[in-house]
């Protein structure tokens, strides 16, 4: 026999809510480590522009870490269906959800799309691009994308349903 777990709206709200900026933190850490992986080299000389970039890395990652145990806690408070996989009770936080797993994946299509066109086909584009960033860094960026095509539309749409 199962128990049925009466969650609140807007606790499943609230998780919702630190899941979306969780994914934009980071979207903004993969990219960040990306442009300063790309930068170091070019800014040997201005130590004072490179420490900054650091310190905002830094103030990245420390978001992070507090968004993730935020996130965790609001993840105790729903039922394991919602937190595990994203089926929440309340019907609108739902259509939200699968409304921006919809945008990650038409976006992320797309994105695959253009890169398998701009390589001829064959993989020519992709060999020259290497030079200038790996195939982490190329996944990194894959995934910013992805967790930024998901983050917006979910915390656009949850503030036009606050604004409501």
């Amino acid at each position: 026999m199962t128990t049925q777990m009466n969650v609140q709206p807007i606790d499943e709200q609230n998780f919702l809510k630190r899941n979306a900026l969780l994914c934009l933190i980071l979207a903004g850490y993969f990219i960040f480590d990306i442009l300063y992986t790309q930068l170091d080299q070019a800014l040997l000389d201005y130590s004072l522009l490179k420490n900054s970039l650091l310190f905002i890395g830094v103030v990245i990652f420390i978001a992070m870490v507090v968004i993730l145990v935020k996130t965790c806690k609001s993840a105790n408070r729903v039922t394991k269906d919602t937190s595990y996989y994203g089926n929440f009770q309340d019907e609108y936080l739902n259509f939200i959800n699968i409304k921006g797993y919809k945008y990650a994946f038409n976006f992320t299509s797309l994105y695959f799309l253009v890169v398998y066109i701009l390589t001829d086909f064959d993989g020519t584009w992709i060999s020259d691009i290497t030079m200038v960033i790996s195939i982490q860094e190329f996944c990194k960026l894959s995934m910013g994308f992805i967790f930024i095509s998901y983050a917006l539309p979910v915390l656009y749409m949850l503030k036009g349903a606050d604004d409501e």
